[in-house]
């Protein structure tokens, strides 16, 4: 196998002397490829058609244009190696010009041929060299500006040596080379701790180890940013620190996921501790309301305490609103979806509206007239809308104008991955938006939080917004909010869109509950709470039912099992210690199928808000309830589950 050929380098002659030509080709011809030019014109034409010419040897007397006259011109037409072929006795000029670099070397006449070939030799691998240089130069370049990270060299007094592409565009500089020769302080396009950079810097330069992943906040452009950056140390080769080498993520993206992360486990906790607190307020509630119940039924009309019981109930009942709105914040209640038209609901309202916000703010539409279909409670939004009017109202005190709009969007990835627990697809958008005060980039991160407000005491629950943000994220959708100071702000609602065409997207009316029937029956109550579990069987035997009362669920099968199921109706609460109502209720069916459910519960969490579990038709009671609440589904239980005639 033979070795591959040596490509032979192209050398340059040039000599007004044709003989001087010829005689230097035949020493030089074994080695290198030989072009010759008897003029300083004729070698400039040789070198722009040949531009891999490795060595130009010139004689330095010529007519018309000298030898040290041809290399200048050359300039950065070639990087060629020049040699200087010179019979002047002072070489002083010329050994100047190879000390500065403007010639590889010089050849006195008469020269010498071992002399000639050396240097030629060496100024083509001089050529070489430099040839390989530039080409590792350019692809360090070209490395560095694509990469995305910001790259970046500084020197011991801290001044950018090189930076890349990406670190320009961090620093805001309009091309790396503004950053050249430059100290950071001295930038004004970014707003960042020059002084704790230089302290970091100062550190690395002096203990020469490096610093990692510091995270850095500044403001570029108007815009907040976060860099994660590292440092290290650049060595010379007598190990001395020569200066630094840094490199620049911008992490902004990331960061501001993080943020929305924390945001929405801080969210999340309060949901269950909110959801909590209306568990356990909705048994009080119920007891309250009850008995109130019970006893203004009984009081005469004309009695002094029918109106101070009156007062009690209603009270209760402003407490029951109270819960509802812990339990949409939290994503626990319990909803009755159906598919919707937003158009037709925002029209229901609208008078309403017209009412709440008052004569000084103008209400306007932009209703979308092919708006698509979501599948909703119905009632939740009309909620959605009245909360989000009233935020607006009271940020318009001195009037202002009031707009709502809906459209159909869609998401796309890029929009879905900065913004947490979005999904890209087909949505309806409903835009509740004002003219008023706007709201600050801090208040922003709380507004969605239970009780927060910046109302005045006895102004506000600070339940709104947070049961705005409940409803929407139950219902499948999410909530955004662009605002700015004196300017005003837009709430942007949005709800999955559905293909689905059937049932009615306007049927929402409000229908009151049917009247209860008594009739003889037996109920099976089963309830840990004792206040609770009381007044509920109180009601249903002033109803006319047999009522059986049990703590758990142990208790409840035990009564079952010596009645041997002559249970006609089992009234469970859901989450109890122990067994929850659900698992009761499905080993009970399973032994006596004829025994029917009713579930009850002030906290509808995972048991009773399961997906399927209310849609496939099981009844269901949410505390507190009234006495005609409680005896009106009790009976809708029975006869639209078949139970004619009740056991005895």
């Amino acid at each position: 196998m033979q070795a591959a050929a040596t490509v032979k380098e192209r050398v340059l002659l040039v000599d007004d002397e044709p003989q001087v030509l010829v005689a230097l080709e035949d020493l030089l011809s074994d080695e290198f490829v030989i072009y010759k030019a008897d003029s300083a014109q004729k070698a400039l034409t040789v070198v722009r058609a040949e531009p891999d010419i490795a060595v130009v040897v010139t004689d330095q007397r010529m007519p018309q244009m000298s030898g040290d006259e041809l290399l200048a011109r050359l300039g950065d037409t070639s990087d060629a190696s020049r040699i200087l072929v010179t019979g002047f006795a002072d070489l002083s000029a010329v050994v100047r010009a190879v000390n500065e670099g403007k010639i590889f070397a010089y050849i006195t006449k008469p020269w010498n041929g071992d002399d000639l070939r050396v240097k030629v030799a060496k100024a083509a691998e001089h050529f070489r060299l430099a040839k390989e240089l530039a080409h590792e130069r350019n692809l360090l370049h070209d490395l560095m500006n694509n990469v995305p990270d910001g790259i970046y060299f500084k020197d011991r007094e801290l001044r950018f040596q090189r930076v890349n592409r990406a670190f320009a565009a961090l620093m805001n500089a309009r091309e790396p080379e503004y950053l050249a020769g430059r100290r950071l302080e001295e930038l004004r396009s970014v707003a960042i701790d020059d002084h704790a950079i230089e302290s970091e810097e100062r550190r690395v330069l002096q203990e020469g180890a490096p610093l990692l992943d510091v995270l850095r906040e500044y403001t570029s452009g108007g815009e907040r940013r976060w860099l994660s950056e590292t440092k290290a140390p650049i060595f010379g080769s007598h190990g001395e620190v020569i200066g630094l080498v840094g490199i620049s993520r911008d992490v902004t993206r990331q960061r501001l996921l993080e943020q929305q992360f924390l945001q929405a486990q801080k969210m999340e906790a309060i949901g269950q501790l909110a959801g909590g607190v209306a568990h356990d307020f909705n048994n009080l509630l119920a007891v309250i309301q009850s008995y109130s119940a019970l006893v203004i039924n009984e009081l005469g009309e004309e009695d002094p305490m029918r109106a101070d019981i009156s007062e009690i109930l209603a009270a209760s009942r402003r407490g029951s609103s109270l819960t509802r709105q812990l339990l949409a914040f939290s994503r626990q209640q319990i909803t009755q979806p159906k598919v919707a038209n937003l158009n037709a609901i925002v029209a229901d309202v609208q008078n309403m509206l017209r009412r709440i916000i008052g004569e000084h703010i103008a209400l306007d539409t932009a209703l979308s007239e092919d708006l698509g279909l979501v599948r909703i409670d119905v009632g939740q939004v009309e909620q959605v809308i009245v909360n989000l009017t009233v935020n607006s109202r009271d940020a318009m005190p001195e009037g202002g104008k009031l707009t709502i709009e809906t459209s159909n969007v869609q998401i796309e990835q890029e929009f879905a991955a900065q913004h947490s627990g979005v999904s890209p697809g087909e949505f309806v958008m409903l835009a509740v938006t004002d003219t008023g005060a706007g709201i600050d980039p801090e208040t922003q991160k709380h507004i969605f939080e239970p009780f927060f407000t910046t109302k005045e005491v006895g102004k506000g629950t600070g339940l709104g917004l947070s049961t705005v943000h409940g409803i929407v994220q139950q219902s499948g959708g999410f909530v955004t909010v662009y605002s700015q100071l004196a300017r005003g702000t837009s709430f942007k609602v949005y709800f999955p869109r559905i293909r689905e065409h059937g049932g009615s997207s306007t049927a929402h009316s409000k229908s009151s509950p049917p009247v209860a029937k008594t009739k003889a029956g037996a109920i099976l109550v089963v309830e840990d709470d004792e206040a609770v579990r009381q007044v509920a069987a109180r009601i249903l035997r002033a109803g006319g039912y047999t009522v059986l009362e049990a703590r758990r669920a142990t208790e409840a099968t035990s009564i079952c099992n010596e009645l041997s199921g002559k249970i006609d109706l089992l009234l469970t609460d859901v989450v109890m210690p122990g067994q929850s109502g659900e698992k009761l209720a499905a080993e009970l069916c399973q032994t006596w199928p004829r025994i029917r459910v009713l579930f009850m519960s002030g906290y509808p969490g995972a048991a009773v808000a399961r997906d399927g579990l209310v849609a496939s038709g099981t009844a269901y009671i949410e505390k507190p309830f009234s006495p005609s609440a409680l005896l009106a589904k009790v009976e809708e239980t029975l006869t639209a589950l078949g139970v004619a005639h009740p056991h005895s």
